[in-house]
């Protein structure tokens, strides 16, 4: 469990040890404010049990406001059915393009109803505590519904897949330190993965203006410090990949 920011009421926090070895790894983050809480991609089965006692020592399980997930894949939503039994008052957050695919994941009984907040295409904002968070769109990249989460309490972006590393075994860090030396980890994984450049440059123009000090993406090591994500941000903009490849 990684503390990257605990100020006053509000933190922002990071578990990054609970996939065990032969899974893909994955990050999952709560962010706290005033006693409420949310929790994003959760991952799947194998890590429901200690991620839910982890969260739990954060804050408890009926003070989670919201349960998030980015996008669609395995890897986010696996446990989705748990985590909807766990967290009794959680708004089941995610892109309104997934809607229609939630009586695949959740027990037979549950529609997308009240508990569910469907995000629109644009994005919005989720009221947590005394802070409010942003929604922001990263359609197609790499899903073509996909959603990031930016926190201005703490200036922290949790980018779900942009940004994320794959490391080989026995090679691995909490934070990058060395970006041009961090790129042989992230460039495979994206140019397979995200849609293309064009794409890039759509959600680059929604985070202008944002003040990022650290981005959390949801597998691999932490982007933390101005010098890093200016690097990390100049990298995916002349990126290309998916369909540019072709």
């Amino acid at each position: 469990m990684l503390t990257l920011y605990s100020k006053d009421a509000h933190s922002f926090t990071v578990f990054r040890e609970l996939t065990p070895q032969g899974y893909v790894q994955a990050n999952q983050i709560v962010i706290a404010d005033s006693g409420e809480g949310l929790l994003a991609d959760p991952s799947g089965r194998v890590i429901f049990s200690r991620l839910l006692a982890e969260v739990s020592i954060i804050v408890p399980a009926p003070k989670i406001k919201y349960l998030f997930f980015s996008h669609q894949d395995p890897d986010v939503i696996g446990a989705a059915s748990s985590w909807y039994t766990a967290l009794p008052n959680a708004k089941i957050v995610l892109p309104e393009i997934w809607a229609r695919f939630v009586p695949h994941v959740f027990p037979p009984e549950v529609s997308p109803g009240n508990r569910f907040l469907l995000v629109p295409e644009q994005g919005t904002e989720l009221e947590l505590g005394n802070c409010k968070l942003k929604v922001i769109p990263a359609h197609f990249l790499h899903s073509p519904g996909n959603n990031q989460i930016y926190d201005p309490c703490s200036k922290i972006l949790f980018s779900g897949d942009l940004f994320a590393s794959v490391f080989p075994d026995q090679v691995g860090y909490d934070f990058v330190k060395d970006f041009d030396g961090h790129i042989k980890y992230m460039e495979p994984f994206h140019k397979r993965y995200m849609a293309g450049n064009k794409a890039i440059q759509a959600w680059l123009n929604r985070i202008k203006g944002l003040e990022i000090e650290t981005i959390v993406p949801q597998h691999g090591a932490i982007l933390s410090g101005k010098d890093v994500v200016e690097k990390a941000l100049k990298w995916i903009e002349s990126l290309k990949c998916g369909i540019d490849l072709l």
